[in-house]
């Protein structure tokens, strides 16, 4: 992508693409202006009541329910639903009023890293929340030694290269009727147990690790990263079910469905995954391009391939909304003159250039 596309970006967006393309190597955007920018962008009413969503983790309540809440429910006001878009509008360290709501996931975080011996929700938790420090450039020693600690923990399945996964299901109790044919998970690979000897890397792994790249300097841990990034490009290891399987809690005497597996759609027999949760491929491809041995693989390519019938003549892209899966703010995404477009215009602009400025920063990082 040229300088041209750089420059339409600028032409038409608002604040929020203006400050993505500060972080970009090279922008024509001048460092003197990113204050401006950011200015610009949290004196917008909608992006402050966005950013006050993470006033949420300002809580005393510690306990399952409310973590939940917090981090892995299906509410508009859980950090997987609202992050993805304080993300698109550029926020990251050093902003401020940023850094100060951050604190807030942090002071969590850290309760749940010291209680991950106690329980097994604190120590999954903790992993859901790797990414977003990473992505934003919000580190501090305890999310960084979490996180190499998984690492350690996750590269022996990946070294051992482990696609055998299930248990003899023989001496145990009988399955839930609407799980018959649903196998299990050996123990020592639970995805989500701290003690487990050989965990399975879950999706959450693998994103907190792309962007983790991107500030480990260590020889020895990147050649673990590449192990585990070419365990999950396998083809065998792509045709494990989707989800991995079900999970047998023996304290409990119970099953669970395990669920995250690094099930990457447009993939071999994963073809068709990509129309039942279209948003993912933008997702995914976009964490996979910050791995280099991501970038030579056959899966990535065809990704590429299948973004590139969404290129308009002038160069931009335009994906389907249900790639998208955001509701974008008129007045950060777009500039002060195209306010006065019809909401359909609008709406169709907002798509161009989220689409247009995500295939940037992807093409910025191939080698």
């Amino acid at each position: 992508m040229d300088n041209k596309i750089e420059e339409w970006l600028l032409e038409h967006g608002g604040p929020a693409i203006h400050l993505r393309l500060a972080s970009i190597d090279g922008s024509k955007v001048k460092s003197n202006d990113v204050n401006s920018i950011i200015s610009a962008l949290v004196n917008i009413d909608e992006v402050h009541l966005i950013l006050n969503r993470l006033d949420g983790f300002q809580i005393p309540g510690r306990d399952k329910k409310t973590l939940e809440y917090l981090i892995h429910s299906s509410k508009d006001t859980c950090i997987e639903s609202f992050f993805p878009l304080i993300l698109d509008m550029g926020f990251k360290a050093g902003i401020p009023i940023f850094d100060d709501k951050m604190a807030y996931v942090a002071d969590i975080f850290n309760y749940l890293y010291s209680k991950e011996d106690e329980h097994d929700y604190c120590y999954y938790y903790a992993g859901m929340l790797h990414r977003f420090f990473f992505m934003t450039g919000c580190l501090f020693p305890e999310v960084i030694k979490s996180m190499e600690d998984r690492l350690n923990a996750i590269h022996i399945a990946a070294k051992e290269n482990i696609l055998d996964i299930y248990q003899d299901e023989s001496k145990l109790p009988k399955k839930p009727k609407a799980w018959a044919e649903v196998r299990i998970l050996r123990d020592e690979l639970n995805p989500f147990k701290l003690g487990a000897e050989k965990p399975l890397p879950n999706i959450y792994d693998l994103w907190a690790l792309a962007y983790y790249t991107e500030i480990c300097t260590n020889t020895e841990k990147l050649i673990k990263i590449d192990d585990i990034v070419k365990y999950i490009l396998e083809p065998e290891f792509q045709k494990i079910r989707e989800g991995y399987g079900l999970l047998w809690a023996e304290e409990r005497r119970t099953y669970y469905a395990c669920g995250w597996s690094p099930t990457l759609p447009l993939c071999g027999s994963n073809a068709c995954h990509v129309r039942k949760a279209p948003f993912l491929l933008l997702d995914y491809i976009d964490f996979m391009s910050l791995f280099k041995i991501s970038q030579k693989s056959k899966w990535f390519h065809d990704c590429l391939n299948h973004l590139e019938q969404f290129k308009t003549e002038k160069g931009t892209y335009i994906f389907p909304k249900e790639y998208l899966h955001k509701k974008y703010i008129d007045k950060a995404f777009l500039n002060d003159s195209n306010m006065s477009l019809k909401r359909n215009e609008r709406e169709l602009l907002k798509r161009e250039l989220v689409s247009t400025m995500k295939m940037l920063e992807i093409n910025k990082r191939l080698t």
